[in-house]
């Protein structure tokens, strides 16, 4: 879970649509194609090359966890994690909305998918290979070409370890292009 936070943050950003609604076919749920057709129709700019990702957790409860490992979760939270990605000019140039579910075997819907006029609004409910049950995030913000800013929260209904709750503060910046010149960019 700490990893999909780490890297859905930057991801988010490449990962927008136009204002408008995505649900093309009005069903109520925006599935992975429409928000795919909602990014290739959207003009989000966004700058390539580093971006630092600061996260901070502000909750967390998963019940049937041991108590010595929630007291570990708890010491955590509030204490800032950062994490760094390289954005590529193709990736900032033709983003795919299957980055912010991190790869394609996520199985996820958005009831809302929106990144119109520098604010976002995600909330997708998802279902990995592998993970036994549902995953519902929502991601609020705002973001820049240089920068983001956002709360997110997660719900596990079923995991290998019981459900879970987590919720937390990301930001985000552009912090160079460096690893662009590593890969020959």
């Amino acid at each position: 879970m700490k990893k999909f936070l780490l890297l859905a943050a930057p991801l988010a950003l490449v990962a927008g649509c136009s204002s408008g609604s995505a649900d093309g076919d009005g069903d109520g749920e925006i599935s992975q194609e429409e928000a795919e057709a909602a990014v290739e129709a959207a003009n989000i700019s966004i700058t390539p090359g580093d971006w630092e990702a600061t996260i901070q957790l502000t909750e967390f409860d998963m019940p049937q966890m041991p108590e010595e490992a929630r007291a570990v979760m708890r010491e955590q939270m509030g204490r800032a994690q950062t994490s760094n990605s390289c954005i590529t000019r193709e990736e900032a140039e033709n983003p795919q909305a299957n980055m912010f579910a991190n790869n394609d075997e996520s199985n996820c819907t958005y009831s809302e998918f929106d990144m119109s006029g520098g604010n976002m609004l995600i909330a997708a409910t998802c279902s990995p290979e592998g993970m036994g049950g549902e995953m519902s995030m929502r991601m609020e913000g705002s973001y820049t070409p240089t920068s983001y800013e956002m709360t997110m929260t997660m719900d596990v209904d079923s995991s290998p370890a019981g459900p879970m709750h987590m919720a937390g503060r990301v930001n985000g910046r552009h912090v160079g292009e460096s690893c662009l010149a590593e890969a020959g960019e």
